[in-house]
């Protein structure tokens, strides 16, 4: 066996080059596999703590109006109007009424038209669900298209109630 490999080595004809070009070319390819999936799942943790951030925001909003309307004396139930923070979660993520499909500029990114559930206990928040698809590039070109369901759920939980 020992001969063998260092007839092998000592071969003037390159024939072990051989062997070296493809262990060198099926490291790459591995490794170009690897970039692109860290690349992908960048791009989708990026897009989810956006959609996260856009929700939170949204989320102060209406417990700094809520909380005004009840120090006005508001009833609670007026202050915590469901249908308006759903309505404000739309515009947040940049979906109108009829819009199905929201497209990111730079990312090209594609978010489904999330369904919205809106969710009361110790608390208030929303739970955001939408599939996410992104294309698969690789040296310039799209191959194809990653689709994944995303769950957000961005919550406020207070010690008393409003009052």
């Amino acid at each position: 066996m020992r001969g063998e490999t260092v007839k092998l080595y000592r071969d003037r004809r390159g024939s072990a080059y051989i062997y070296l070009c493809v262990i060198v070319l099926f490291i790459s390819a591995l490794l170009s596999v690897l970039l692109l999936y860290m690349g992908l799942t960048a791009q989708v943790r990026m897009q989810k703590r956006e959609v996260q951030s856009k929700l939170d925001g949204c989320l102060i909003s209406f417990a700094a109006e809520a909380f005004d309307a009840l120090k006005q004396g508001d009833r609670a139930e007026e202050a915590m109007d469901t249908d308006r923070l759903t309505a404000e979660c739309y515009a947040a993520l940049g979906f109108a009424r009829s819009d199905t499909v929201y497209t990111e500029t730079d990312g090209g990114c594609r978010m489904s038209r999330p369904d919205v559930t809106v969710w009361s206990d110790d608390g208030f928040g929303v739970k955001v669900t939408y599939t996410a698809t992104f294309p698969v590039r690789w040296n310039g070109k799209n191959y194809d298209v990653l689709t994944i369901p995303v769950s957000v759920t961005s919550c406020y939980h207070g010690k008393g109630e409003f009052r």
